[in-house]
């Protein structure tokens, strides 16, 4: 039987019907191949590092794609394969348990602030944020997650040092003494956060993202955290590298994790 060589037209185009088909066909067997893939967020090992520990501990992963990132601030490393066979890329997986057990901070394909999430859930706790640098980034990554009006209490954005004094109630003469990049700055934050609102958890952030304003003593990329929870304060000083947008990024996820690692913690010693 002659085939009928009937035209369809898309804008300017005109491809015939068998043609089509195949094209249509040739998709349709990209959508349908076979694809493997797991990602994990990592904690306590720089981007240099993470890919030594790879080339030392996973040396071999035929036919397995492995790359580490850290594009969005969390420092991320995926597993990707297109083998019909799995079996080589779930002894590749137990074995990357294994050896980076220490560093893993999420289980498989979930983010930091799911994570936050359920563990915040779980404890029926909520959170209030105070942001200057970071210009509620860690809020806004907080409510990616669906339902969490149940833990949230109230987000403040505390750019200005004026802002710091009136909202937070941190003292004129700690911003003096100390400078409003200080780990004694951000404390006074995180404690004005736990009485302004009725929240157990409380995370303040201050820094310098740059790329202009730092100085000898207080360079581009510090920042500092405070962490209000129940009645104690905890507070670290940190360093990023990069630019504006990945000394934010990074200090939005040091903040997730630390805010994780508080609340693991709970009651031990």
């Amino acid at each position: 039987m002659k085939e009928k060589n009937t035209s369809l037209k898309t804008g300017i185009f005109f491809i015939s019907v068998s043609i089509y088909d195949r094209v249509i066909g040739m998709e349709n067997n990209v959508l349908q191949k076979v694809v493997f893939e797991e990602s994990y967020t990592l904690n306590g090992l720089s981007l240099d590092d993470a890919n030594r520990k790879i080339r030392e501990d996973l040396p071999d992963y035929r036919d397995l794609s492995i790359s580490v990132s850290e594009d969005t601030g969390d420092l991320m490393i995926r597993f990707y394969t297109e083998a019909e066979d799995q079996r080589h890329f779930n002894r590749v997986l137990k074995l990357f348990k294994n050896k980076f057990k220490d560093f893993i901070m999420t289980p498989p394909n979930t983010s930091l602030e799911k994570v936050f999430f359920d563990i915040m859930a779980e404890k029926k706790y909520h959170v209030s944020t105070a942001e200057s640098c970071t210009g509620g980034m860690l809020c806004a990554r907080i409510i990616n997650v669906s339902g969490v009006s149940s833990i949230i209490e109230e987000a403040f954005i505390t750019y200005s040092e004026n802002a710091k004094l009136k909202v937070l109630g941190v003292r004129a003469d700690t911003l003096k003494k100390n400078g409003v990049i200080s780990v004694q700055t951000a404390e006074e934050m995180a404690k004005g956060l736990k009485r302004l609102s009725e929240c157990d958890l409380g995370i303040a952030i201050t820094g310098i993202a740059g790329p202009a304003g730092g100085t000898d003593s207080v360079p581009v990329g510090t920042v500092c955290f405070g962490f209000s929870f129940h009645d104690t304060v905890r507070t670290f000083k940190e360093w990023f590298s990069g630019d504006r947008q990945a000394i934010r990024q990074k200090a939005v996820s040091f903040a997730l994790i630390q805010s994780i690692l508080l609340l693991k913690n709970e009651g031990k010693s």
